[in-house]
């Protein structure tokens, strides 16, 4: 689990962007015909795309911390007198028993790009062993709280909000999806209806 190739973010972020130019465009061509089920697709591919750019954002920056983190660490190797060779390090088995099971991993770039962050966050920040069962216990933990509707038994975390939207269930009973600034911010850009972004950011 290292840092995610820089060829491969700039292809993705490349696809985003003609992607976005395309429903764009189908959306005004839209309006202008007064297409109404046309304008709600538009507007859906739309924000589809928009949550694809902010999680490419994140994994950019993910990449660059760690990019940065990597520099340090070389230049205060070179400080220090050169180390004895060392044997070249074998695949850790829990490693690749792990990405064996979760075959998600690799092929859902929403779900990969998540791991990738929880890892960074595992490892530095709660100083958790990558090579320990308590390490694999709390990553899939947490990944089933982020994606509670791919993976069975998960229950999805609350997050930090300033906005948040309402959508109705069965009467007498209202379900709400808060949403983050930069998700409102970005709706807002869009011209899509919270609640329809919302929605997406849900499901």
């Amino acid at each position: 689990m290292k840092s995610l190739d820089e060829g491969y973010l700039s292809e993705y972020g490349g696809r985003i962007t003609s992607e976005q130019e395309s429903a764009e465009n189908t959306l005004r061509s839209a309006m202008e015909l007064g297409d109404t089920d046309a304008v709600v697709v538009a507007q859906r591919k739309l924000t589809e795309l928009a949550v694809a750019q902010e999680r490419l954002n994140q994994a950019k920056i993910q990449q660059q911390q760690q990019l940065q983190y990597q520099e340090q660490q070389q230049q205060q190797q070179q400080q220090q007198a050169a180390p004895a060779p060392q044997p070249a390090a074998e695949a850790d088995p829990k490693a690749e028993a792990w990405a064996a099971r979760n075959e998600w991993f690799g092929k859902d770039e929403a779900m990969t790009f998540a791991a990738f962050g929880l890892h960074k966050r595992l490892v530095e920040d709660e100083e958790f062993d990558p090579t320990s069962n308590e390490y694999y216990s709390e990553l899939d933990k947490r990944m089933r709280n982020e994606f509670p509707q791919k993976l069975n038994g998960g229950t999805k975390k609350p997050s930090q909000t300033v906005a948040s939207v309402s959508r109705s269930g069965s009467p007498g009973r209202s379900r709400k999806v808060r949403l983050t600034p930069s998700q409102v911010a970005i709706a807002k850009k869009l011209g899509v209806p919270l609640e329809e972004y919302a929605k997406y950011v849900k499901e």
